[in-house]
């Protein structure tokens, strides 16, 4: 409670100043008549009502509520005890009252008198230090409660050992007197000592304390010349210190009961406005829902708390959520049960917090995803609750596969761009390879005519390297157009530059040079390789189209760099070692204007049918994908550079898998096996009939599916295994395996197709086909997969 303005504490003090001054210089027997014959009744009266009040003190001191103030309640409490037992025996053995333990006496009331009065001074004074001992309070009590008997037994039967305090008819003994001005004085001292704290701390309590010593002491005063009990300043003493008893009790009424029942009250009413806001929050939230569910030792849920905003989200009214959990639980989709149970399993065994998504049906039909959170606690004897927020994401996760496919869409059709951009010097790659072919061909045959094995043999190395840069060449373009998911891994960026310059380095006019600055060889990170070369090609097509009709210089840079937290911070990257890409022209720049612009979708500087605007919108995403970041610099007429950062892994290039001994060149010769091959392009067909011939196989061929599904229902076991065309009229190669599985379980096949995806990787290992195998790779490759597939445990010898 708020400390009250000291006037009112002052006038007060002044008051009673005033009377006992006036009290004290009044004569003794100023109202001897008015008091004859009722001194006894009038004593014992006043001296019970200070008893009650010690008693009250002693009561509150024990049921105080505030456990910071314990030292002043432990003070009280064990102190007002003994003031209580001396009080007690004060009014008991006063002069005329009958005997007790001993017959009473002025002397004996006089003694009590002074021990209750020093016991109160000593207890006060241990609540102005702070030194009352933290003792359990029945420990207290019981210490009071032997003082008190002590002193009692003292003052009955070894009063003659205490000095003399009054002599019948010349009144109270100097040393009486002057042990009340001992007590005056230190009650006045505990009176300042007690206000000044109470300044200092802003107490009510010690205000009033200070005012109890005070009256004390002054109602001191009254008690040192009396000359028979019943003069006047000795009933007016008893008054004062009747009020000294009464403000020491509104003291600790007011610290012990009354101040803590407020706080209390305002605690609870703090409550209760946090609970209506918490409920007013919940009822308002758009698409969430606060809740509280206990899940049972047998298992059995049940909701203690669902805010008003589940009729919105969910459909369901709070009123049955709380009557049936099933009003929720039953709402789960059925085919998220499992997995929900599974996660919710999880959770409740290790404590940790329950994240998933659900589809929910609400009641109008509809289907609506939810994103649950919440945390467990254990509540004892088994419970778990659980405090959660469910929301309704179905707009948001619409919208991020919304996005997801546009972004798939802008990036394929930035593919193709590409891909046209480049489509000149693929060509011009294409029939320089298809020239040198056709040439070596020609003249192997006039060799053969001739004669002359060595040039014939001359020509068909000649035929056979550039076939390989034939085939080599598709894969790029079929790598770069695929449509694969991403596939990250550690490997050197090097060879990924390279292959992506020699792509485009045929494409470059004659006026453009592509120079490549290496300062780290070694360099890598954790990329798609297919993504990262069109990251390459779309930077160096930019930079082409920068230089112009004029041409100039493309400088493409791979190094390692450390970035501090000044260099890092503004590209929204982590402090540490980073790979740097940089692309570099020295053609027309940008200004600021246009620099702000260039990663958004669509944006352009080119003219109408010269660029789609996504290329560097399309680079962007691929380098934050891949956790990296772009910075660019450029000036009108000065050039732009492009700056990729990738941070480099910890452990750097991933070791290349442990390979066992090398199979033995003839591990896939065959020992007469029955092979069927199903393939429609008869140069291949022919090719491969003498390739398996060749390495031991008896091969039957069929162009059309329908006859090799015929042979096969002809005779089932007349084959070892199935090699198939995928791409072929009518029935494709998995339909086709799909029809001889049915007529024959567990026959051995091997796909064959022009353009291997990972989708028809996938759909064909659904079928149980092991081996998908790409056409440019069956002259290297086949011989041996027969060997795998028809003899894996011979194979498996060779290389242990």
């Amino acid at each position: 409670m708020s400390f009250p303005h000291p006037f009112r504490y002052g006038l007060l003090s002044l008051l009673a100043v005033l009377g006992m001054v006036a009290i004290v210089s009044v004569p003794p027997d100023t109202a001897s008549g008015l008091l004859a014959g009722r001194m006894l009744e009038l004593h014992l009266l006043l001296e019970l009502f200070a008893i009650v009040i010690a008693a009250l003190v002693v009561t509150v001191s024990w049921h105080t509520f505030d456990r910071q103030q314990d030292h002043s309640a432990n003070a009280l409490l064990a102190g007002f005890v003994v003031v209580i037992g001396c009080d007690l025996m004060h009014a008991l053995t006063y002069e005329g009252m009958p005997p007790l333990l001993t017959e009473s006496s002025t002397p004996q009331a006089i003694f009590f008198w002074l021990m209750g009065r020093s016991f109160e001074v000593v207890t006060l004074g241990a609540v102005a230090a702070g030194l009352a001992p933290r003792w359990p309070r029945a420990t207290l009590l019981g210490i009071g409660l032997v003082v008190a008997v002590a002193t009692i037994a003292y003052g009955s039967f070894a009063l003659d050992r205490f000095p003399v305090t009054f002599v019948p008819g010349e009144g109270v003994t100097p040393f009486k007197a002057g042990y009340e001005y001992v007590l005056v004085g230190l009650n006045g001292l505990l009176a300042l000592v007690l206000w000044r704290r109470a300044k200092s701390e802003q107490s009510r309590q010690y205000a009033l304390l200070a005012l109890s010593c005070l009256f004390m002491g002054l109602g001191g005063f009254a008690f040192t010349a009396y000359v028979a009990p019943s003069d006047f300043q000795n009933v007016v003493g008893h008054l004062y210190k009747v009020a000294a008893y009464a403000l020491l009790y509104r003291a600790t009424f007011i610290t012990s009961i009354h101040a803590p029942f407020e706080a209390l009250r305002l605690s609870e009413a703090r409550v209760r406005e946090s609970q209506a806001r918490m409920h007013l929050l919940g009822a308002n939230l758009p698409n969430s829902v606060l809740y509280q569910v206990v899940l049972e030792p047998d298992g059995h849920r049940r909701f203690t708390e669902v805010s008003d905003s589940v009729e919105r989200v969910c459909g369901v009214t709070v009123a049955d959520v709380l009557r049936d959990p099933v009003t929720m639980y039953g709402s789960i989709h059925p085919d998220d049960m499992a997995s929900l149970a599974a996660t919710e399993q999880r959770c409740a065994e290790t404590l940790q917090v329950f994240d998933c998504e659900t589809r929910f049906c609400r009641p109008d039909g509809s289907v609506r995803r939810m994103h649950l959170v919440s945390a467990p606690r254990a509540l004892g004897e088994g419970r778990i609750v659980w405090d959660g927020l469910l929301t309704d994401v179905t707009d948001r996760t619409e919208a991020q596969e919304a996005r997801r496919r546009l972004e798939q869409q802008l990036s394929e059709a930035q593919k193709m761009e590409s891909i046209g951009t480049l489509a000149s010097g693929i060509a011009h790659d294409f029939n320089n390879v298809l020239a040198a072919i056709l040439g070596n061909a020609h003249m192997a045959q006039e060799d053969l005519k001739g004669g002359n094995p060595a040039d014939v043999a001359l020509s068909l190395e000649q035929i056979i390297k550039a076939s390989d840069r034939a085939r080599n060449l598709v894969d790029r373009i079929l790598s770069f157009s695929r449509r694969d998911a991403a596939r990250r891994q550690v490997q050197p960026l090097l060879p990924v530059l390279r292959e992506s310059l020699s792509l485009l380095r045929s494409t470059l006019p004659a006026g453009v040079q592509l120079i490549e600055c290496i300062d780290d060889p070694e360099a890598s990170a954790e990329i798609d390789r297919t993504q990262f070369e069109q990251v390459l090609l779309n930077l160096c097509t930019n930079a082409w189209h920068a230089l112009g009709d004029q041409g100039g210089r493309i400088e493409v840079g791979l190094d390692t760099v450390v970035l501090g937290a000044a260099a890092a911070m503004p590209l929204g990257l982590l402090p540490g070692r980073h790979v740097r890409l940089s692309v570099q022209d020295n053609g027309s720049g940008m200004d600021d204007q246009v620099r702000q612009r260039i990663f958004e979708p669509f944006f352009t500087t080119k003219p109408v049918g010269k660029g789609t605007g996504l290329g560097l919108s399309v680079v962007h995403g691929i380098v934050r994908s891949h956790d990296g970041a772009i910075g660019v610099h450029s000036h009108p007429g000065q050039g732009t550079r492009f700056d990729i950062f990738i941070p480099t892994p910890p452990g750097g290039v991933a070791p290349a898998p442990a390979r066992g001994a090398v199979a033995q060149p003839d591990a896939g010769r065959g020992q007469g096996e029955r092979v069927l091959l199903i393939e429609d392009d008869l140069l291949m067909s022919a090719m491969l009939e003498k390739l398996l011939a060749r390495h031991g196989y008896r091969v039957l061929h069929h162009s059309e599916p329908e006859q090799a599904m015929a042979a096969v229902r002809a005779d089932p076991q007349a084959f070892d295994i199935v090699v198939t065309d995928y791409n072929m009229p009518q029935h494709s190669g998995l339909d086709v395996i799909t029809a001889i599985r049915r007529m024959r379980p567990g026959l051995p096949t091997i796909l064959v197709s022009g353009y291997v995806s990972d989708e028809l990787r996938a759909r064909a290992a659904a079928q149980g086909v092991r081996h998908v195998l790409e056409k440019t790779r069956v002259l290297d490759e086949l011989v041996k997969l027969l060997g795998d597939t028809l003899r894996p445990s011979v194979v498996q010898v060779a290389e242990a």
